[in-house]
């Protein structure tokens, strides 16, 4: 949908792979109630998530995301953080990093050859 520059490139310290899909996500939110919602998602990394959605979230919100790790080995629930929510012709355009706490190592993450499996 949206080309990267290179100079976003240039500061990611994982590089990205496509992931299209449509992730169910817990919205963590201390003010206003836990909230139930959906992502579809444009890439991922060992580090974070890039995703749309039709509802703006704030930086800092933290997410309770449920990755599918492969079809023999379920889905694993992994805290992330917004970094960014900018409005777009398609809803909003979320920046999501995997907090350290939630186990999000190479392990955690699945990569495009197990998601393909």
């Amino acid at each position: 949908m949206h080309d990267t520059t290179n100079n976003m490139a240039e500061r990611r310290r994982h590089p990205r792979t496509q992931l299209k899909m449509t992730l169910p996500c817990l919205r963590l939110d201390p003010d206003g109630g836990d909230v139930i919602d959906s992502l579809q998602t444009v890439d991922i990394s060992k580090s974070g998530i890039g995703a749309y959605c039709d509802r703006p979230y704030y930086p800092g919100q933290r997410i309770l995301l449920n990755l599918p790790i492969s079809k023999t080995r379920g889905r694993r629930s992994i805290y992330a953080s917004v970094v960014r929510c900018k409005p777009d012709q398609d809803g909003y355009h979320i920046g999501l990093q995997f907090e350290a706490s939630s186990a999000a190592s190479s392990a955690a993450v699945p990569s495009s050859s197990q998601m393909a499996a």
